[in-house]
């Protein structure tokens, strides 16, 4: 076999430029750091041979042209070839085949991701390129040749399924699996079709069968229906020969009825005039008294919307009162503190013009004092007075210390007494500001008190009003209470009365429309009611419970009776009923056991008394059901011995079949008669109580004064509790204020006994700094005494204060001077703003004043303009109430005189009424009798049954059919919303020879069509005879006829179809002898397929089956394990190996039997290479490219992996295997090292040969 030579690569991937990778030995080993590009290689490898860009770790193959890491990131100064990223990238496998020939596959891709095949650069399409590949044993498609970084561990991880295709892939069976899947489906639907094309020959030749026996047994059947139609025909015309017997008598009862109707609907239509005339008078009555009641309303409204406005605006007027008020008070006590505040400020200005005269009278009277310059010293003169000077300080030395000292305490003392003296006047100043704010506070304080005593005293008073109205309006509804409840009773007893007319009047009309049944229909026997009664009274709760609507039931004969009594109602429009026929109902059986089956239960049906001939209506009406004397024995029945039974007790209470309880009547209930007076009565007596319920609602607008007086105390409690909350805060203030001034003038006291201490202890000093003075100038006067005569001073201290300036005694008084004009400036500033803040809050006062005042007025204005317009209402609701009250009395009047003519209107009308139901009950059977004749003609003329006519023929009788009429049963249906029949039996009584058709379901063009019947067929005996007996057997006659037809069904068109039959079973047979030879040849070439496919498969399975044990032996010894593991394969289907999975199983050495799963890691690893390598083994490409394998194993299986590749590198079978690991790749027999160039971002590789180090 060949090898790989080299890869030369070009821009590929992380491969920057022209690289040539190799050579490549029979071992070589690719080594490298994470990153440097060792995958690169493997992808190179795998590009080159075509393998999809999918497994290449890259999403198209445009992303593996090289790209600089530099330029990505927009580094133009970065190297790069040609200062741009490549534009095209290939990679190049150089193999050497058998013959020892170079051949060169190479592969190229652009940057628009197109790709290039070329062999020995010629381009070639790239099945020429894989075929060529595939020529070497080189499988694409099955990746015979690599493995890549983690397929080991998705090998170890596989399920059996994914391993069968696994070696299907190896095997080349895959390339026939989508014809095997085509062709089994073509086999399977030909075989189906086969069979589906059998089955249908089989059905034809049945059914060719079944028509040779209908058609024998339609000629049977056309011989008995002509043989009906004959019979038929005699008994259409026995009925139409008495039905038009019947209709000649009715017909002049009917019009002698007719005309008694006429006349009392004359009279009792001049009576309706009159009714309607005086009710149309009522109604304007009543139309002119809801207006009035509308009017008073509509003021009643104006008035209760005027209301609330007219309370709110007294209130805002009593409210702007209070606060001009006090905006009054505030006013003059604003007032009489500016006038105190004046004098302040005048008192301050005169004080500040006083200390000005003082200082301008001092300051004149310095001159006085001759403070001017004095003599001028001449030198000599100027070292005599140094020299005296010296011999006073030698002289008064001590005079002069205990001066200085004296001035320096003065100095001091005087500081500290001018601060206590500013003390003083701050707290002082406290002090009046403070009893000013207390003497305000108690001002406020006596205005709130003034205004909370008035508030409290109009809440009392509306108070008292809500308290009035409250006991009103509970008076008022206590009293709407009882007339409710008053007017309850009355409606009560007329709604009984009413119902119980209602009542009297609907089993009125019941026991008549029965009592004219009876008289039209013989086979009308009663309502149930009325034909069965309890043996016992006690019985008569439970029965009348069980029975439940069937209480009013009818009995009747039979089905068809009660079809005609329904028509007969309907059309008479006398109301609904339910009809039990006798002879049709399906029976619910009784249950014998119930007889005596606990003590104190019964069947109901055992307690009644009837007749035998409405035994089977009782038992429809009553089945199994149980009367118990109590509920406990009902209880016990249905619950404890879970019988499923219906069990009723005396009082009527229920226990369903379903569990459901369903509680009784408790009793019988009494039925009150009532005479027309007694509901006159009540009438008067319910309207009385709704006027009076009506004025009661009137008054009820007091409703809204007592809202209003509500909100007004809910408002007047607000504002009392605000000013109580004010009060409290102002107690508070003054409480506080009080403690300030106490504490102020506390501080005040503490304050002066200092302040005179330090005036007594500068007076004291004052006196000791002149004595000193004065002794001090005794010395100077003696020592000057000569010098002062000679510069002629007074004395040396004149001289020195004319030559030295002003003495410290001036500078000291005019300081003083300034720091108390100062003082003064500051305060009168001060009391100045206080004047201005009290002028501005004046101004404002009074602003407010006036516009309170303002909007007094107006408020008083629209009080004044409300009060008149309440006056007028006030007046329109008197005059408005005194129609309605005359509106009253004349509806009342008018309401007696429409009693009074619908009396007399009431009793004409039963009259009426009795006419009436006797003319419809002639009328409805002259009507019938028509219809039944009706009925009969279009009976023959639908059904093509020919009558005998001595005149005419049957083509003169026209009939419009606007309905689709059918049966008798759908005719029931029909009219089941009118009345209703109750039938549990099945269709089996009814016949096709029902005529009551009803004539609201016909249209009838002629009943004067010109035909005659020929009745000479009618034998006298039949004329005679107009039973219901004979009826019954006509019709049982029929019947008979009729069952045996609907026996036979036939099918009337065998013979016909026959003949089509035999025609479909010859082509069938031509169409199952085609779909047979298709199955056959579908069948066989699908067994090609399956057979090409079985061996592929197999073969490729054998032998990795063989190949697979001894590959897990080798890579499993050891020194300890001479003999390794054990591993084999098992299919899961034996007949189709590659429809299933593949179980494989591995055994490690001195290990039991478990799954893969149950494995370790690394022996999982090991597990799959011995796969990858048996795989391998089946159709070996020349050279096997294994990527980082050896990831998963522990130091000694690497190296038993890396003994076996060694051991199997032979000149026919190549290794290149990616490792990082030492203990592989130092057994290679070349190695390939990959690292990264950082100056240029690329990979670099180097090759190295161990063989020359194995020694």
């Amino acid at each position: 076999m060949g090898k790989l030579i080299r890869i030369e690569v070009e821009n590929f991937k992380s491969y920057k430029g022209q690289q040539t990778i190799g050579p490549f030995h029979q071992f070589t080993s690719v080594i490298g750091p994470n990153g440097s590009g060792k995958s690169n290689l493997m992808d190179a490898i795998s590009f080159v041979l075509g393998v999809h860009s999918s497994h290449l770790r890259s999403q198209t193959l445009k992303d593996m042209i090289y790209r600089s890491e530099a330029l990505r990131k927009g580094d133009d100064d970065a190297p790069a070839s040609g200062g741009r990223s490549p534009r095209k990238a290939h990679v190049t496998a150089v193999y050497e085949n058998d013959q020892g020939r170079e051949v060169q596959f190479m592969r190229s891709i652009n940057n628009s991701g197109q790709s290039e095949y070329r062999i020995n650069n010629r381009v070639v399409q790239y099945t020429d390129y894989n075929k060529a590949l595939e020529k070497e044993n080189i499988l694409v498609k099955a990746k015979n040749f690599l493995v890549f970084q983690g397929d080991v561990e998705s090998v170890a991880s596989q399920n059996p399924k994914d391993l069968t295709r696994l070696i299907e892939q190896v095997s080349g069976s895959w390339d026939y699996r989508d014809q095997y899947e085509d062709l089994k489906q073509k086999r399977d639907e030909a075989i189906e079709e086969s069979a589906h094309a059998f089955n249908k020959k089989r059905g034809i030749a049945a059914e060719i069968k079944q028509y040779e026996e209908q058609k024998e047994e339609a000629e049977n059947f056309e011989k008995l229906v002509l043989e009906k139609r004959a019979f038929v025909v005699q008994y259409l015309l026995w009925k139409l020969f008495h039905v038009e017997e019947k209709a000649k008598a009715l017909e002049a009862e009917t019009a002698a009825k007719n005309a008694d109707k006429d006349d009392l609907q004359f009279e009792v239509a001049g009576m309706e005039r009159n009714f309607k005339k005086a009710r149309e008078e009522k109604a304007l009555i009543h139309r002119e008294k809801i207006k009035c009641e509308l009017n008073i309303r509509k003021i009643n409204r104006e008035l209760d919307e005027q209301l609330p406005t007219s309370i709110s605006n007294r209130e805002k007027i009593a409210h702007l009162d209070k606060k001009m008020r006090q905006t009054e008070q505030n006013i003059e006590r604003v007032k009489r503190d500016g006038q105190q505040q004046e004098q302040v400020v005048a008192t301050l200005e005169k004080d500040i013009e006083l200390l000005n005269n003082a200082e301008n009278e001092y300051e004149a009277s310095l001159p006085t004092l001759g403070l001017a310059n004095g003599p001028t010293l001449t030198g000599a003169q100027l070292m005599d007075y140094e020299r005296r000077k010296q011999e006073v300080s030698i002289k008064a030395v001590e005079e002069q210390h205990l001066l200085q000292q004296y001035q320096r305490q003065f100095k001091t003392e005087k500081q500290r007494a001018d601060d206590q003296q500013s003390k003083i006047e701050r707290l002082q100043i406290s002090e009046t500001e403070t009893i000013d704010a207390l003497r305000q506070a108690n001002e406020e304080k006596a205005a709130l008190t003034h205004e909370a005593e008035n508030i409290q005293e109009r809440l009392s008073v509306r108070q008292s009003d809500l308290k009035m109205l409250e006991n009103e309006r509970l008076t008022t509804h206590q009293r709407e209470v009882q007339l409710n409840e008053k007017l309850q009773e009355v409606l009560n007893k007329l709604m009984e009365a009413s119902v119980t007319q209602q009542e009297s009047e609907k089993d009125s009309r019941l026991t008549e429309s029965i009592a004219t049944l009876k008289q039209i229909y013989p086979s009308v026997h009663g309502k149930l009611s009325d034909l069965c009664r309890p043996n016992q009274r006690k019985y008569d709760t439970a029965i009348a419970t069980i029975l439940g609507r069937n209480m009013d039931a009818i009995v009747v004969e039979d089905e068809h009776t009660a079809s005609e009594c329904i028509q007969y109602m309907r059309e008479q429009h006398i109301g609904t009923a339910t009809f039990l026929p006798i002879h049709s109902l399906s029976l619910p059986p009784i249950n014998d056991r119930y007889r005596n089956f606990v003590k104190g239960a019964r069947l109901a049906y055992d307690v009644l008394k009837f007749d035998k001939q409405y035994e089977s209506v009782v038992q429809y009406a009553c089945g199994s059901t149980l009367i118990c004397d109590n509920m406990n024995i009902a209880k016990q029945i249905c619950f404890e011995m879970n019988e499923n039974v219906r069990a009723v007790a005396l009082n009527g209470s229920i226990i369903h079949q379903s569990g459901l309880m369903t509680g009784g009547q408790g009793g019988a209930q009494t039925t009150r008669k009532w005479q027309q007076t007694d509901v006159e009565e009540l009438m008067r007596n319910r309207d009385k109580l709704l006027a009076e319920l009506n004025h009661l609602s009137k008054t009820k607008r007091m409703g809204s004064a007592e809202d209003s007086a509500k909100s007004d105390c809910s408002n007047l409690n607000s504002q009392l509790n605000t000013l109580k909350e004010e009060l409290i805060t102002l107690d508070r203030r003054i409480e506080g204020l009080q403690g300030t001034l106490e504490n102020i003038r506390s501080n005040l006291a503490q304050a002066m006994q200092p302040y005179e201490q330090s005036k007594h202890g500068l007076n004291q000093l004052e006196a000791n700094i002149k004595k000193m003075q004065e002794e001090l100038a005794r010395v100077e006067d003696h020592v000057f005494e000569d010098f002062c005569a000679e510069i002629n001073v007074p004395n040396i201290r004149d001289y020195e204060a004319m030559q030295y300036g002003v003495s410290d005694e001036v500078t000291e008084q005019r300081a003083q001077f300034s720091a108390q004009k100062s003082r003064l400036d500051t305060q009168l500033l001060f009391e100045k703003d206080q004047l201005n803040e009290l002028v501005e809050r004046l101004k404002k006062l009074e602003t407010s004043m006036a516009n309170d005042a303002t909007a007094k007025s107006k408020l008083e204005a629209d009080l004044a303009g409300m009060a008149g317009k309440t006056e007028k209402l006030k007046s329109k609701l008197q005059s408005f109430q005194i129609d309605l009250d005359k509106q009253i009395r004349l509806e009342e009047e008018k309401q007696i005189e429409i009693n009074d003519v619908s009396r007399a209107l009431e009793t004409k009308g039963k009259n009426v009424q009795e006419i009436l139901r006797e003319f419809r009950a002639v009328e409805s059977e002259y009507e019938k009798v028509r219809a039944e004749r009706v009925a009969i003609f279009r009976k023959c003329k639908l059904e093509g049954i020919n009558l005998p006519l001595s005149r005419g023929s049957m083509d003169d009788i026209i009939i419009e059919d606007n309905t689709q009429l059918g049966s008798h049963q759908n005719e029931t249906d029909s009219v089941s919303d009118t009345s209703s029949v109750t039938d549990s039996t099945s269709n089996s009584a009814s016949t096709d020879m029902d005529l009551d058709v009803p004539v609201s379901q016909m249209s009838i063009l002629s009943t004067d069509w010109e035909v005659e019947v020929d009745f000479s067929s009618v034998g006298d005996s039949q004329r005679q005879d107009n039973s219901q007996k004979l009826d019954l057997e006509f019709q049982d006659q029929i019947k008979k006829y009729s069952d045996e037809i609907d026996q036979m069904a036939p099918n009337l068109k065998a013979v016909a179809r026959l003949e089509g039959v035999q025609e479909r079973l010859r082509v069938v047979e031509e169409e199952f002898n085609a779909a047979r030879a298709f199955a056959k040849e579908a069948k066989e070439k699908f067994n090609i397929v399956k057979q090409k496919r079985y061996s592929k498969f197999i073969d490729a399975f054998s032998h990795i089956s063989e190949k697979i044990d001894t590959v897990y032996k080798d890579l499993t010894k050891s020194p300890t394990h001479t003999l390794g593991g054990t591993a084999y394969l098992t299919p899961e289907d034996d007949d189709e190996p590659y429809l299933a999975g593949i179980q494989y199983h591995a055994l490690p050495p001195m290990k039991q039997f478990r799954d893969m799963e149950q494995l370790s890691g690394g022996e999982k690893s090991v597990a799959a290479l011995a796969l990858l390598f048996a795989i391998h083994s089946f159709k070996p490409s020349p050279f096997f490219v294994l990527d980082e394998v050896d990831a998963a194993l522990d130091n000694t299986n690497v190296s038993t992996v890396a003994s076996y590749i060694r051991r199997h590198a032979t000149p026919d079978f190549q290794f290149i295997v990616i490792s990082l690991k030492h203990t592989l790749y130092e057994k290679a027999e070349s190695l390939v090292g990959i690292y990264r160039d950082q100056d240029i971002n690329s990979s670099k590789t180097m090759t190295l040969m161990l063989e020359q180090y194995q020694n």
